[in-house]
């Protein structure tokens, strides 16, 4: 009697080279917050040109929605908890899920992230800007004070403190909320997939975690990511065609057969020597 070896499941390794990806990924990360050390000078410099700029064009609203939710318990535990709980998590669920039952749309998620993230680490690394709450500006750093439980499982030891533009928080809740609308039909689901990113980027300005144009940056960012990807789907896509479709390939389908109008027998279908051989013989 043999015992067969018990085979492994189709979704283990590549699970397992995923989770490769996305460590040699937070690595990279580690790397450029190791460049942008010291540059606090540099990054409250920036601070204030983000303000400027916003005063510029009339969209400094910061200190207005703060003072919306600090006036509130419930308001500032909700802001603190979408915060908190509505990124990562959400990220590392999501992924999952379509790793597990939607394999493309993960693909998609992955890919998005990497591209834009590495467009991150960029400007994190020649722009570096301190968040609203690490400036002299009155703003008031609601996680610290309300929820300083989170500080202790991300130390600064661990975040880069002064990567404030992009917003990421805002900008990959956007994309998993696209990717998840994409790829599912159920009306729950969906509503999920347009409120969270907004509760997130209410969320990221009313802690004091980001300026409002992070937000728009992260956003920008993640939807020219979308974009460049979907071009190159339908790049791929074009290009598969073609292939099947060029002459000689292995791929390439015979002629089609149509259907004789109605009252008329169909013709012979002619197949090379044996069609003109007949032919011949009249």
């Amino acid at each position: 009697m043999t015992i067969e070896p018990k085979r492994r499941r189709p979704w283990t390794w590549p699970a397992v080279r995923e989770l490769g990806i996305f460590a040699l990924a937070y690595l990279v990360y580690f790397g450029v917050r190791a460049i942008t050390e010291g540059t606090t000078a540099r990054a409250m410099d920036h601070a204030v040109d983000l303000i400027r700029l916003e005063e510029r064009l009339g969209i400094a609203w910061e200190r207005s929605i703060q003072d919306v939710v600090v006036s509130s318990r419930l308001l500032v535990d909700l802001a603190n908890g979408v915060y908190m709980y509505g990124h990562w998590p959400v990220i590392v669920i999501a992924g999952v899920l379509l790793f597990r039952h939607r394999r493309p749309h993960y693909y998609m998620l992955r890919d998005a992230c990497l591209l834009s993230g590495l467009v991150g680490l960029v400007i994190f690394s020649l722009f570096p800007v301190a968040p609203p709450r690490l400036t002299d500006l009155p703003f008031v750093d609601t996680v610290t004070q309300q929820a300083d439980g989170y500080r202790q499982i991300l130390p600064p030891a661990l975040v880069n403190e002064y990567a404030a533009m992009p917003s990421f928080h805002a900008g990959w809740n956007l994309l998993v909320g696209v990717v998840i609308f994409r790829a599912t039909r159920n009306w729950l689901l969906r509503e999920f997939a347009v409120l969270m990113p907004a509760a997130m980027a209410f969320a990221v300005v009313a802690t004091a975690n980001h300026y409002l144009v992070d937000v728009i940056a992260g956003v920008a960012i993640v939807l020219l990511g979308l974009l460049v990807l979907h071009f190159r789907e339908q790049r791929r896509q074009r290009l598969t065609l073609d292939w099947n479709l060029e002459p000689g390939s292995p791929r390439t389908f015979g002629a089609v057969r149509r259907r004789a109008p109605r009252g008329q027998r169909p013709e012979p279908v002619a197949c090379g020597r044996g069609a003109a051989a007949s032919a011949d013989r009249g």
